[in-house]
């Protein structure tokens, strides 16, 4: 089997992320820091926080050093979650963020994740900048006068956290409905806050992979493999949901009470079934251009707008505030609602219960209502420097028979499912998915396209 090369630092629209030690090393995160604190105002104040992986601990130290070197004043978080960093941010006036975190990435890797002043992630042109300035080691630098003791993050500020989780849901009919449910932490920043969030819902929490170690005791990207675990305690505890957590809390897989390990591509538009009822017909959401079809049937059911942009969480929260869209997610069980400028785990947590106690339905049930298609994922090495040209290529291959968009990669569609071709920027490979109402026809199309892409590079 052909091995997949992976670069070993990137820097993109997530930030630097890459493999500690060949790639991220302390080095390169106080370079990173040194450019953010570069574009921040002087005297700035700035919020760090991380998860518990074992390399965060070392970051932490760099990016705090390197943002106090450049003059800023640093406000030392500890472990927070995605959704803790999003709204910290812009609730106390930071004039940015740092949140260190690996995500959904496997153990060895981390990342480094600048946020803006409201939170969300650096659009494009902050991004050029942020680059620039890295690239071209244009750091400012303080005197010693000028450096800052950092601070740490007071509880009463980590109190306005769960006070806007409290007035955004209605926790009070989640509390009445005395849910048990089984949460998988990952021993990710979710880990640190699970007691504090049961008890705010009045969950009867089980708690799995809890402790807040550093050490990943499975794949952190939320699906059907890394959900399969609870699967089977989750019918004898009479629980009504499984929850499974990435690392940072910015991702979220669901098992549902019957013991279904449910796809990552149905946690978006099983929210957004209960969420857009809130909302008046013809209002906005956003997905990147490779979600589930499941998102378009739930927003065509109510009346609504879908708007499809590039892939990436910084893409998809930058289109959801350029459009006023109301939702947004990807099929990579992220999703937001309007007035949160990134990702919470325990938001998607809470709406989903939500959705439970005020409908009393089952989760079950509620995902039987949900149109489901077959879906096939694959990944395809690509080293070629003219993977670009044979994307292009490829493009005539279906041209006659589908409709075909551009906007990130290739995607054909057909009026019962699409087909996906995207050129990794973390890593040199092809992404794949096919998508149809059967698996077969899913299949065919992906073997199809493989085969056309392998003869195209030969």
């Amino acid at each position: 089997m052909q091995e997949r090369s992976t670069r070993q630092l990137s820097i993109g629209a997530a930030g630097m992320r890459g493999m500690v030690g060949p790639g991220l090393t302390p080095g390169a995160a106080c370079d990173f820091a040194a450019a953010f604190a570069s574009m921040m105002e002087e005297d700035a104040p700035v919020l760090v926080g991380c998860d518990p992986r074992t390399s965060s601990e070392m970051l932490r130290c760099a990016v705090i050093s390197s943002l106090a070197g450049c003059g800023c004043r640093v406000v030392d978080g500890g472990i927070l979650t995605a959704g803790m960093m999003h709204f910290l941010v812009p609730r106390f006036g930071f004039g940015g963020g740092m949140l260190i975190t690996g995500g959904h990435q496997a153990a060895g890797w981390n990342a480094l994740i600048p946020l803006a002043a409201d939170g969300s992630y650096f659009d494009g042109l902050r991004q050029r900048e942020l680059f620039d300035l890295y690239h071209g080691r244009r750091f400012r630098t303080a005197a010693a006068s000028g450096v800052h003791p950092f601070e740490p993050l007071g509880p009463e500020m980590q109190e306005t956290y769960w006070n806007y989780l409290a007035e955004t849901l209605d926790i009070s009919a989640i509390a009445a409905a005395e849910f048990r449910v089984v949460g998988d932490f990952c021993n990710g920043s979710g880990a640190a806050h699970a007691r504090t969030f049961a008890e705010r819902l009045g969950l009867d929490l089980v708690s799995v992979n809890d402790v807040p170690s550093g050490v990943l005791p499975r794949d952190p990207e939320p699906r059907p493999r890394s959900e399969s675990p609870i699967r089977s305690i989750i019918a004898p505890l009479g629980a009504a949901a499984g929850l499974v957590f990435n690392s940072d809390m910015s991702r979220m897989g669901v098992v549902s009470d019957t013991g279904e390990p449910l796809s990552e591509e149905l946690t978006f538009p099983l929210l957004l079934d209960y969420v857009l009822e809130r909302f008046p017909a013809g209002s906005r959401v956003v997905t990147n251009i490779c979600s589930s079809r499941t998102i378009d049937d739930v927003v065509s059911r109510h009346g609504d707008v879908l708007e499809k942009g590039k892939v990436g969480q910084a893409n998809v929260i930058d289109m959801m505030r350029s459009t006023g869209a109301v939702a947004a997610g990807e099929g990579s069980g992220s999703v937001t609602i309007h007035g949160m400028n990134g990702f919470d785990g325990f938001l998607m947590a809470g709406l989903l219960l939500e959705a439970i106690a005020r409908r009393r339905i089952p989760l079950s049930s509620q995902v039987a209502a949900l149109p489901r298609y077959e879906m096939v994922k694959q990944t395809i090495p690509c080293d070629s420097p003219h993977a670009y040209l044979l994307l292009r290529r490829l493009r005539d291959e279906f041209d006659d028979e589908a409709e075909v968009n551009d906007c990130d990669g290739l995607r054909f569609d057909w009026p019962d499912g699409f087909l996906s071709l995207r050129l990794s920027s973390t890593e040199g490979s092809l992404r794949l998915i096919s998508e149809a109402r059967s698996r077969e026809t899913a299949q065919e199309r992906a073997w199809r396209a493989r085969l056309l892409w392998e003869r195209l590079s030969s």
